[in-house]
């Protein structure tokens, strides 16, 4: 006579399903950490390449800039590089116009300004502003807590200094053709996450001068 066969008590199909909601957990637990970990890292990179994009915009304008001081929109003279509120300003070099296709010198006024917890950098179409000329803007950098700028300088002694504002000397601010440039400006950005940014920018030596 044929043995009958045996069925799955209901303690059994119990802890069967018990292990199955477990394994589910973990591998539901298992792919949220991998999703979490792939969204930290892709945010990651998109910070990363941001800081990388400034820094290169900010390396070509301080290593091309020159002692050509500009007109503002009311016709004043206004020093080749010198703090702004929030930021600075400067005019350089090397503004590409590929066959001179566009009516426009090839020095450019920059501008970089902290506004708003964003790191802009602003140029005007015009190297002198006129009346009414709307300035571009680019957003470089954002969640930023502070932005500080300092300027290398070597005094008449020959003794080197590291200046909050520049131009130093008020005179030079009325007289910004014989107003000289930085050997060196430094700047620090802080996040508001905490992080910092901090580098040293070279100038180059002006032939104008």
């Amino acid at each position: 006579m044929k043995q009958r066969a045996r069925g799955f008590t209901l303690l059994e199909l119990v802890v069967a399903i018990a292990i199955l909601a477990g394994m589910f957990v973990v591998i539901q637990e298992t792919f949220r950490a991998a999703s979490i970990g792939r969204e930290q890292l892709n945010e990651e990179a998109t910070r990363l390449e941001a800081r990388q994009r400034a820094l290169t915009f900010l390396l070509m304008d301080f290593e091309q800039v020159i002692a050509r001081p500009v007109r503002d929109a009311f016709g004043e003279l206004q020093p080749a590089l010198m703090s702004v509120e929030g930021g600075l300003a400067l005019t350089r070099l090397g503004w590409a116009n590929p066959f001179d296709l566009r009516p426009r010198s090839s020095q450019q006024r920059v501008e970089y300004r902290f506004i708003d917890e964003q790191l802009i950098r602003r140029y005007w179409p015009s190297l002198d502003v006129a009346a009414g000329t709307e300035p571009v803007d680019t957003i470089l950098l954002t969640e930023i807590e502070s932005v500080a700028f300092r300027y290398l300088d070597q005094s008449e002694s020959g003794e080197w200094r590291w200046l909050e504002s520049w131009p130093d000397v008020a005179g030079q601010v009325t007289r910004p053709l014989y107003q000289p440039l930085p050997k060196s400006i430094e700047l620090t950005i802080t996040f508001t996450d905490g992080s910092e940014l901090h580098r040293y920018f070279r100038t180059v030596v002006n032939p104008w001068l």
